[in-house]
């Protein structure tokens, strides 16, 4: 019994530490390491190093896979760049198993002891060292897993009836392949099963036949658990994780061809050099995962323009991938603050100009090629957080006082753009089909027209606010809770249909938000009239930047 929960106590140790590690890492990345991952993937960099350090480092080619979609998504950088950091970030992952084939006793102790003292220092409370102290705890406890493992297995070797089951299972390698797959894809992680593998076999308690296929069904395994990542994603984003699954349903066929070859001959060649070399049991599992994950990158590089025409077909760009990409701002612009300011301001003129086109649906008489406002609402929205998130990196940048009031200014709006195209996608589904209005037609669709004419005429004026157009808006966005009251009133007593009645009450409740938001963003517009930043200046520059 001890000896089991020595292994189970070991496994939970493993779990633990990949967790900790991956999601403290992912953090540690940030928006920082994007902005380096841009740099180097949209210059000369080494695409092949990028993507080893990735692998090597996160441990998780889920997660770097994930980091990939955000940014070809935000379209940072071209799908096609980010295909090769894939498969290199896949080879990366072969760091852990290496490291999993040495005595890690000494180097285990030394990671929780040095863990522990930032503890008692307090250093995990800190902002700027927790991440870095929680990824380092989280790597203390994978290898302390993998020694208790190690540990478990070695007395294991001792228990015939296992090892006699065990290498009964040698004798079928389908089941053997199964049985690493299911695992896999229900632990989400290759390398976990084939370090437990590595473990077993090092004590003596799996064959290499059984081993191999357990590392090889692993593999699959894995790539099959990365289509639960797929979810709503569509497009160029789909394809990424597509590939993924690509890649390594490519080097498991060329290993499974190889080694079936080699024990249908009867040779036994492929375990017969791993001893040449000199790999004891658990080596040989790691060089049979390390040989996977280079067949995975030839096999892609042999087949990569028919997979990639496949995933085209599969995944074709959609619109949401067109409208959700920024513009006009870059990270590289970041390293002038005037110009990013610039940059951020005609990303939400932008988004200001389309904001008429959410109500298209429910005009009278109005036809339009612009998707649907759900649609505008989940690609532009994207938009939205990535200006926001490019705000917060420039305010952290400690920049001149003006430089901040801003930023500020340019972040309250950003968030009022994000609240008007949620109103103004909620009046389109509160509405409907404008028909159902019967006798009220009329009125909603004065209301609609009314809204979209103060959207028209916002995105006019905040291209280059003056004083009268401005106070033209204000009188435009005068509170009217008072109309819409006695609109709400007069439905109550009327002979109205009940459903009619609740869609013209949300309708004019989401009216009376809509105009107190633009009135909102007016008073923020007349803020910047007045010349408290620097906004009017570097438009060379802007463009040169939104150009680049």
């Amino acid at each position: 019994m001890d000896i089991f929960a020595s292994i189970f106590a070991g496994l939970g140790l493993f779990f633990i530490g990949i967790r900790l590690l991956s999601n403290n890492v992912k953090q540690l990345i940030g928006r920082r390491m994007r902005v380096l991952i841009t740099r180097v993937l949209a210059g000369n960099g080494s695409v092949a190093l990028l993507g080893l350090l990735a692998g090597a480092i996160i441990q998780s080619l889920n997660a770097v896979t994930f980091v990939m979609v955000a940014l070809v998504s935000a379209g940072a950088i071209d799908k096609r760049r980010a295909f090769p950091v894939i498969s290199w970030a896949n080879l990366g992952t072969s760091v852990l198993i290496l490291m999993a084939t040495l005595n890690m006793h000494w180097l285990i102790l030394l990671l929780i002891g040095i863990t522990g003292t930032t503890y008692y220092l307090n250093l995990d409370q800190s902002v700027r060292y927790r991440h870095a102290i929680g990824a380092l705890l989280g790597l203390g406890l994978l290898f302390l897993g993998i020694d208790f493992i190690k540990s478990g297995s070695a007395i294991l070797k001792h228990t015939l009836w296992l090892k006699d089951a065990l290498q009964v299972a040698g004798h079928y390698p389908l089941l053997s392949f199964v049985i690493g797959a299911v695992i896999a894809t229900l632990v989400q992680s290759s390398p976990t099963v084939t370090v437990v593998a590595m473990a077993m076999a090092a004590a003596g308690l799996l064959p290499f036949s059984s081993g191999a296929m357990i590392v090889l069904g692993a593999g699959l395994g894995s790539g099959l658990a990365t289509l639960s990542m797929t979810g709503k994603l569509t497009g160029s984003a789909r394809q990424l994780v597509l590939y993924q699954v690509a890649l390594k349903a490519g080097g498991v066929g060329v290993m499974l061809a190889l080694l079936t070859a080699d024990w249908l001959t009867g040779q036994g060649l492929v375990e017969h050099l791993l001893l040449q070399l000199g790999l004891g049991a658990s080596g040989q599992l790691a060089a049979i995962y390390i040989l996977l994950q280079i067949a995975s990158d030839l096999a892609m590089r042999v087949l990569r323009l028919p997979v990639l025409g496949l995933l085209e077909r599969l995944a074709p760009p959609s619109v949401e991938e067109a409208l959700g990409r920024p513009h006009y701002i870059n990270d590289e612009a970041l390293v002038e603050p005037e110009t990013a300011l610039i940059l951020v301001n005609k990303e939400q003129q932008r988004l200001l100009a389309s904001l008429p086109t959410y109500l298209d649906a429910v005009r009278e008489d109005v036809s339009s090629s612009r998707p649907a406002a759900h649609i505008l609402l989940a690609a532009e929205g994207s938009v939205i957080r990535e200006c926001d998130a490019f705000l917060t990196e420039l305010a952290d940048r400690n920049y001149s006082r003006a430089v901040l009031e801003q930023t500020i200014i340019l972040r309250d709006r950003n968030q009022l753009l994000s609240n008007l195209q949620e109103a103004l996608t909620e009046l389109d589904r509160a509405i409907g089909d404008p028909a159902r209005m019967g006798e009220v037609r009329s009125l909603i669709d004065n209301l609609v027209e009314s809204l979209h004419m103060m959207l028209e005429t916002l995105a006019e004026v905040a291209a280059a606010p003056a004083a009268a157009d401005l106070e033209m808006l204000r009188m435009l966005t005068h509170d009217r809770s008072e109309l819409m009251d006695a609109i709400r009133r007069r439905m109550q007593g009327g002979s109205v249909a009940a459903e009619v009645q609740q869609a013209v009450f949300a309708a004019t409740g989401l009216f009376e938000r809509s105009v107190w938001l633009l009135r909102r963003y007016v008073l923020l517009l007349d803020v910047r009239s007045e010349g408290k930043a620097p906004l009017a200046a570097g438009s060379e520059r802007a463009s040169r930047y939104s150009a680049a």
